[in-house]
């Protein structure tokens, strides 16, 4: 039998390499990243490698995320005084349980940004300097995030980061990168992560956060309650007509829309997403990636 000290070693490689990273979102970032290789021009070990960079940025992320919340308050208190554990996370609890310390967390999120800049330089260095632009912007989205969660704007720091930035990313790994074509062409990918997937996180949260302060859609909608409904149909329209608007300009295929009906079946599930269930959390993650991905595919194909 493994003694405590080495089930406390194994427990922490597993938070290192896994729980803090909660690499759930990684589709959502590469899906947005190849999107953007694709407007500027495709290559396919450019992208790949721009990819790598992409996970260790959001791997950055999620562990500062848990450091930051933790330092916020939101994480501490007893399990129903902190942020809920989802199917997809679980970061929130390694702190309290004693598995890693506040400040060791800080240090493994900022060893996953070192790494992803160690990938991003070779980027700049085989291809062109403005990957630092959106890497930098990025890099910046983890601390706003956590702050934007008592102001109204983790939302939208989330969106422009899994979005917009992430497209330009993308992009800017391409001789001559169209970042403005970029940037608006992950306004759709935005909303879908940013908006609709988030709502329904902080809602889930909202019990336990909105007394320490928590201030944003989600929160919003279980504090005067509205439930999710109104709040997500307002988001899928939104990015039904974003894409509607940025195909009329061709910055993306018409033929990508075909992706937007995923996203409706996101209402059919909101009742048991309210409800917490496991399976309807991971079908609707689930529609949430297959709209990025279907948007790739045809952009790829007619874009």
């Amino acid at each position: 039998m493994l003694s405590t000290a080495g089930t406390l070693r194994m427990n922490k490689v597993s938070a290192y390499l896994w729980t803090l990273p909660r690499w759930f979102a990684l589709p959502s970032a590469v899906a947005a990243i190849v999107l953007g290789s694709v407007i500027s021009g495709q290559s396919p070990l450019v992208t790949v490698i721009a990819s790598l960079a992409g996970a260790m940025m959001v791997a950055y992320a999620h562990t500062w995320n848990s450091f930051q919340d933790w330092v916020s308050g939101f994480d501490q208190g007893t399990v129903s005084e902190r942020s809920h554990e989802k199917p997809y996370t679980g970061g929130q609890n390694l702190i309290a349980r004693g598995v890693v310390g506040v400040w060791e967390v800080c240090s493994i999120a900022i060893a996953y940004l070192v790494l992803s800049a160690l990938f991003t330089a070779f980027l700049a260095a085989a291809t062109t300097p403005w990957v630092w632009l959106p890497w930098g912007l990025i890099a910046c989205c983890a601390p706003l995030y956590s702050w934007g969660k008592r102001t109204y704007t983790c939302e939208l720091v989330l969106g422009l980061g899994f979005g917009p930035l992430a497209v330009m990313f993308g992009a800017a790994t391409h001789p001559g990168p169209l970042l403005l074509q970029a940037f608006l062409a992950g306004i759709p990918l935005g909303l879908t992560f940013g908006y609709a997937a988030e709502v329904v996180d902080q809602y889930i949260d909202a019990d336990a956060n909105v007394p320490k302060g928590l201030r944003n859609i989600g929160a919003m909608c279980w504090k005067k309650g509205w439930g999710l409904y109104g709040a997500l149909f307002i988001i899928i329209i939104l990015t039904g007509v974003a894409h509607v608007a940025l195909a009329r300009v061709g910055i993306l295929s018409a033929y990508s829309l075909i992706g937007w009906p995923f996203l409706m079946g996101l209402l059919y599930l909101a009742n048991k997403l309210e409800k917490r269930e496991k399976l309807a959390l991971l079908t609707g993650l689930g529609m949430v990636f297959a709209y990025p991905f279907v948007v790739v595919i045809m952009e790829v194909i007619y874009g």
